[in-house]
């Protein structure tokens, strides 16, 4: 597989797209002016308890107050721990919609082939990315004898698959580098008050290159700063890989129009999803779920109905993987595929669906299919997803994505008229959509001498006004 990373700078944000195969398969914002939060590490103090959450609420110098599940408290750490005392916790989760970020004392350092768990004591484990029990049992071994050869078993540690192909040099030489960042973050917690901000979560690319253990064949960028720490970063991290690194020199046209990154956003807005049959996936978010339905649209259906449905399900299998990392879609998500009653076919549609979630880096649990035919699954949740980075409430609707309809308005419009009849004259405040509407109405109640109409370009479409005039 061919995968590039393209990386534009704009004046607020800076945009990540990952390419595999030349198909958008990735696309992340940088905000420049907001510190990195999740995986950063702050001092942080304890404001106050929830029973009903079962939380802490700490402040990080940030402007969202954030969560600390108790569960995610150390034992030693939850003993001490009051209104006001100091804490040192990492965020887990960026601050979603009103939410605060979410907090954990259960701090993970993540390197190129391990990921250090200071506080869990001797804990080794492996990334669910390797499936064979024999190889997964031999690494963890060999990751066991390093540490006893150099007597540092009190550690925790995750390891990643990169660690597999990695020689014993590098991989010692990758926990050194974890320990002494760790022995500094405390260091720095001891000198600094609460709240500060410890330790930082480094520029997107670095994050994105680790998780892909390097394995780009480009990188492109028009801003040449970024492609110096890029440089220099590969070189100290993935000393051999053969990464070629490119300064984006066209001057016709910009790189955000060059890779059609408009149309993407475009696209990534849409909650549609059209495949090469003329099948088509809806994509629909709301607070407590994503929701993506298969259709079968316009794709020539064949006598057997359960193999159309079956062989249209297993179409959407890869663009449904897509579409989530795409939209980085997290939490709860349920697939409606089209009916079927085959029990094989429902197995081959699980299986392949874990299959094709391989090519992810975010964890994800794959519950199976309902009774009614739903599949459910969890995607770790990082941040927001994209549609929710590259848009804004609208400012009629509020998200809901819908309104009252204009004859309800107008029907409310004459109720409250009627109500202030008495008054000889009235004024309407109303968006100038509705003109129409309301002409016609005060036309039939015999009023439109008497009524004044003022109308607001910023008057939500089902919303109005009504002031008596005396």
């Amino acid at each position: 597989m061919d995968r590039k990373l393209i990386i534009t700078k704009g004046i607020k944000n800076t945009f990540y797209l990952i390419l595999e195969d030349n198909i958008p398969v990735e696309f992340k914002i940088e905000d420049i002016e907001i510190s990195k939060q999740t995986g950063s590490i702050y001092k942080g103090k304890v404001l106050r308890y929830s029973h009903a959450m079962e939380a802490f609420f700490v402040d990080i110098g940030e402007d969202k107050e954030a969560f600390l599940p108790k569960k995610d408290i150390c034992e030693e750490v939850c003993k001490n721990i009051d209104k006001g005392s100091s804490i040192l916790v990492q965020v887990k989760r960026s601050p979603v919609s009103t939410k605060g970020a979410k907090l954990s004392c259960k701090i993970s350092l993540p390197g190129k082939y391990l990921v250090l768990l200071p506080q869990s004591k001797g804990k080794i484990s492996i990334s669910s990315k390797y499936e064979d029990n024999d190889e997964r049992n031999e690494i963890k071994e060999r990751i066991k004898n390093l540490l006893h050869e150099i007597n540092q078993e009190n550690f925790g540690l995750i390891i990643r698959t990169a660690a597999k192909d990695a020689p014993d040099e590098a991989i010692l030489e990758d926990f050194k580098f974890l320990i002494e960042l760790w022995n500094q973050i405390q260091k720095d917690y001891n000198k600094k008050k609460a709240p500060s901000i410890i330790y930082e979560e480094p520029f997107k690319a670095f994050a994105i290159l680790r998780d892909y253990a390097g394995s780009f064949s480009e990188i492109i960028s028009d801003d040449i700063s970024i492609l110096k720490m890029i440089k220099k970063f590969v070189l100290e991290n993935f000393p051999n890989a053969n990464i070629k690194i490119t300064p984006y020199r066209k001057r016709k046209e910009s790189l955000f129009y060059e890779y059609e990154l408009d149309k993407l956003i475009n696209k990534i807005l849409s909650p549609y999803a059209y495949l090469k049959s003329g099948s088509y996936l809806v994509i629909q978010e709301t607070e407590a779920l994503a929701v993506i339905d298969v259709n079968s649209g316009s794709c020539h259906k064949q006598k057997n109905l359960e193999e159309t449905a079956f062989k249209i399900n297993l179409e959407a299998i890869p663009e449904i993987v897509r579409q989530i990392r795409l939209r980085d879609l997290s939490g709860i998500i349920v697939i409606d595929f089209i009916d079927m009653v085959n029990q094989e076919h429902k197995e081959i549609i699980v299986e392949r669906l874990k299959e094709e979630f391989k090519k992810d880096k975010r964890p994800v649990k794959i519950k199976g299919l309902t009774q009614l035919g739903l599949l459910e699954l969890s995607r770790k949740k990082l941040e927001e997803s994209l549609i929710k980075q590259l848009s804004d409430y609208c400012q009629h609707c509020y998200g809901r994505g819908y309104i009252k309809s204009q004859d309800v308005v107008i029907f409310e419009l004459e109720k409250t008229i009627n109500k202030l009849k008495p008054f000889a004259k009235m004024k309407i405040i109303i968006n100038p959509k509705l003109s129409r509407a309301v002409d016609n109405l005060l036309e039939n109640l015999k009023l439109k001498e008497l009524v004044e109409i003022e109308y607001n370009n910023k008057m939500q479409l089902d919303k109005f006004e009504v002031e008596k005039v005396l």
